[in-house]
């Protein structure tokens, strides 16, 4: 097969920027390898569906044993060809806790500017923490045209003392404000695929292979010598890792890297809803899935670490067709840690002490959320829960150990400091890097799509 100066597997989020940036150099050939399809004509399932087809069909062990899907997309683009659009910073103090573990270069000073250069914020392009020329549109709903059920949901928490933040991105933001999106005026997804690959694609030393499972990466006397796909090998000077978490640990762990901090140290969000059914007419087919995100100071009772997550979602759920009402709770910052080897994936949710006396709390103050009258109003009654359940521990405990699933942050596995440097140079295999949400080695409270574009963005300036 092909030889390349540089191959890069994983033509997800962080990969397509990889792709562009670095075969922007006429010099070097890039090699862009994707394990799923390419699509000259999306479908509509990656614009605007769920995205429903085009994903790995994962599963890990969410809490207690009890197995559920981990959802991530297996098409040119990743997972942000199949999300909900969400780009949302982490916050500054996230990545100044990685700079404090020995990493300088990850600092929010020397991150934020590629933030800005992936970003053309559409509300804020004159803000010296916005961009307003890169590849990625940000938007924003205009917060005077919410649906009714979605500016109750905006006076219930501000009711409850959260302030409003008409930037959420804005450094530091805490409170609830509208949800920064990456989409096109259509409403389609603005993926890495879109806004930074197909501009590169005509280059002559870019080329993108799709449908191209890796096996392996082939390692000799210590460096990297190329990748091997269905018993052949592509060659290459230097190879980076953009599977993303827990695919890159995964694939180290085929390969025989001999690293004890491959597929350790798994971090996610756990997430739960409260289900509500609306009242006739409240949520339609054309409801917007979600207008409104909310990173609170705190959960009710534990210490303000910014760390609960708070948004609504209405319309018909995924794969379902009547009209719902959804409040999510997430806890952005756990201490429990999962891992993943070659026999499965294991989140861990729940695992450290405290852990789920904080989502319990901060289940029992989305349910007072329901109950503010400006919510209240456009709510027919719920499904499962009702005041019994949220009021007992052991009975809300057993509940959200039911029905707690992935946020769909996944982080770690490849850490850096453990598994890469930060350069991103894997320890002891010259020529080989990781590129992706795997070698974050702190949480990052916030929804990940945005920063994995910046970390891909960064990384390539310490190339």
């Amino acid at each position: 097969m092909a030889t390349a100066d540089l191959v890069i597997v994983g033509a997800g989020t962080a990969g397509c920027v990889l792709a562009a940036r670095l075969s922007e150099d006429p010099s070097r050939t890039v090699v862009l390898l994707e394990a799923g399809p390419d699509f000259a004509d999306l479908p509509t399932a990656l614009t605007t569906g769920n995205g429903e087809g085009f994903d790995w069909g994962l599963s890990a062990i969410v809490t207690g044993g009890r197995r559920a899907a981990l959802p991530k997309g297996k098409v040119v683009g990743g997972s942000a060809q199949i999300n909900g659009r969400g780009a949302v910073r982490a916050l500054p103090a996230d990545y100044d806790a990685w700079a404090a573990k020995g990493f300088p270069a990850w600092s929010w000073e020397k991150v934020l500017p590629a933030y800005c250069r992936a970003e053309s914020d559409k509300d804020f392009p004159g803000s010296t923490y916005h961009g307003a020329n890169g590849p990625v549109p940000i938007v924003r709903p205009d917060p005077a045209r919410l649906t009714p059920p979605m500016a109750g949901f905006l006076d219930a928490a501000m009711d409850f003392g959260h302030p409003y933040q008409d930037d959420m991105n804005a450094p530091g933001a805490v409170g609830i404000g509208p949800y920064p999106h990456n989409q096109y005026p259509d409403g389609a997804r603005a993926s890495t695929a879109s806004t930074y690959l197909a501009p590169a694609r005509a280059r002559d030393n870019l080329t993108v292979h799709a449908d191209i499972h890796v096996d392996r990466i082939v390692i000799r006397d210590g460096r990297v010598r190329g990748v091997e796909v269905a018993g052949e090998t592509i060659t290459a000077r230097e190879v980076v890792l953009a599977c993303g978490s827990p695919q890159t640990p995964l694939l180290l762990l085929r390969s025989g890297v001999d690293l004890p901090g491959v597929g350790r140290d798994l971090y996610d969000q756990p997430g739960a809803v409260v289900p509500a059914i609306p009242v006739p007419g409240a949520v339609t087919e054309r409801s917007p899935l979600t207008e409104l995100f909310g990173r609170l100071a705190g959960i009710p009772g534990h210490t303000n670490d910014q760390g609960f997550y708070l948004t609504l979602f209405t319309g018909p759920p995924p794969g379902g067709t009547e009209p719902s009402i959804a409040l999510m709770v997430g806890d952005l910052n756990p201490v429990s840690r999962g891992g993943v080897t070659l026999d499965g994936i294991d989140l861990g949710f729940y695992r450290a002490d405290g852990d789920l006396a904080r989502m319990r709390a901060a289940y029992r103050h989305a349910w007072e959320l329901c109950a503010h009258p400006a919510l209240a109003r456009h709510i027919a009654g719920f499904a499962m829960i009702d005041d019994e359940v949220v009021g007992d521990d052991e009975r809300l405990d057993d509940a959200l150990r039911a029905m707690t699933f992935s946020r769909c942050a996944v982080l770690g596995g490849a850490a850096m400091g453990a598994v890469v440097d930060q350069e991103c140079r894997v320890l002891g295999v010259d020529g080989l890097r990781v590129v992706d949400l795997s070698i974050v080695p702190v949480p990052l409270r916030a929804p990940t799509a945005l920063d994995a574009i910046a970390i891909a963005e960064h990384a390539v300036t310490l190339m």
